[in-house]
């Protein structure tokens, strides 16, 4: 028992002086800080300026030239010889201000030695375009893939002290300046696209209910494919008019239309990844040949679908089969290219 209180005793003493040396080494880690509330951004081609910490998580359109205005000051708290501040940004076109200094790298170390320690911390001024908003997306079925889509890019404007010893990457971390600046790219297309997909979704919802496929269109939309998500939603509305509860042709069409924009990832694949280089080029030629076949095989499904709408005494069934016969004609064309552009990657091998 003696000896099992003894190693208690131990630990408990050992975890004491690990907090102690945690709370410690907390305790110094603001070296600087940002004053939020004093920095600010402008918009250049507005003019308008807004608070920094206001600015952050908020939305701007791509192509916008952005000032942004941030004072720093020390902490109070020990500053040793070799701490540096890392400024880094994703903005296009960036330019840094730093004192007299400036800087057209997305990353750039400053505030360097003693002497520049013992002095006041210039303002930081950076000035950038607001990139296009392309980003990372999922697609189902493909997660191994690098794919890209449209849609809200995180843009980011980060000041780091840490050390470093080849002056140009940081080697340790001691304090990311707070607030930290995050904010998303997007367009007057994506939110155009978004308002038309809500509004076409909330109608056809008023109609037929709740249904899955809502969240499918409305996830198509959030990884990347805010056009494909609008169209959908369009036909989805189209669709819905006259139709009775849990219209199995709608699941038909739109699972077709879903459908598709695998093949189309497979072909965005292959072209963004150059021609197919690296990758099993047998593999996608089969892929996109299948996805093909399945589309031309709920092609005909839709037509048999269409001709029984046609023959219906309901005008709104009549007008249903017509919007059915475009679909299947625009799917028929799809298919046809899909078909092609699986042929050409065979010729290229």
């Amino acid at each position: 028992m003696r000896r099992i209180v003894g190693i208690f005793v131990v630990v408990l003493t050992v975890a004491g002086l690990f907090l102690a040396v945690g709370i410690g080494t907390a305790a110094v880690q603001e070296v600087l800080k940002l004053d939020g509330e004093k920095s600010y951004v402008r918009n250049l081609d507005s003019g308008i300026e807004q608070n920094y910490t206001d600015f952050v998580d908020s939305e701007q359109l791509e192509g916008d030239m952005l000032e942004f205005h941030m004072y720093v000051s020390k902490a109070g708290s020990p500053i040793l010889d070799d701490y540096v501040l890392e400024l880094r940004t994703n903005l296009d076109d960036q330019e840094w201000k730093f004192g007299d200094e400036f800087s057209h790298s997305a990353t750039w170390i400053v505030w360097k030695g003693k002497d520049a320690h013992d002095s006041m911390v210039p303002k930081v001024i950076l000035t950038g375009e607001v990139p296009k908003p392309i980003r990372k997306v999922k697609e189902p079925g493909f997660e191994t893939y690098d794919v890209y889509g449209i849609g809200e890019e995180e843009v980011y404007v980060e000041l780091t002290v840490g050390t470093t010893r080849d002056g140009a990457t940081l080697e340790t971390i001691v304090q990311k300046l707070e607030p930290t600046m995050t904010f998303f790219s997007t367009n007057e297309g994506i939110k155009a696209a978004k308002s038309e997909m809500d509004k076409n979704l909330e109608d056809a919802k008023a109609k037929i209910g709740d249904y899955r496929l809502e969240e499918d269109i409305k996830e198509l939309y959030e990884e990347g494919h805010p056009g494909w998500a609008s169209k959908l939603s369009e036909h989805y509305k189209e669709l819905s008019v006259g139709a009775e509860p849990k219209p199995v042709t709608l699941y038909v069409v739109l699972a077709v239309m879903l459908g598709l924009i695998l093949g189309a990832g497979l072909v965005y694949v292959y072209v963004s990844r150059g021609g197919g280089k690296g990758m099993d080029v047998s593999e996608i030629s089969s892929e996109l040949d299948d996805t093909s076949g399945r589309i031309a095989e709920k092609s005909s499904a839709i037509n048999a679908v269409s001709t029984k709408f046609a023959r219906s005494a309901d005008e709104e069934q009549r007008g249903a089969a017509r919007e059915l016969l475009k679909i299947r004609a625009s799917l028929n064309e799809l298919a046809n290219e899909i078909r092609t552009i699986a042929d050409r990657i065979r010729g290229s091998r």
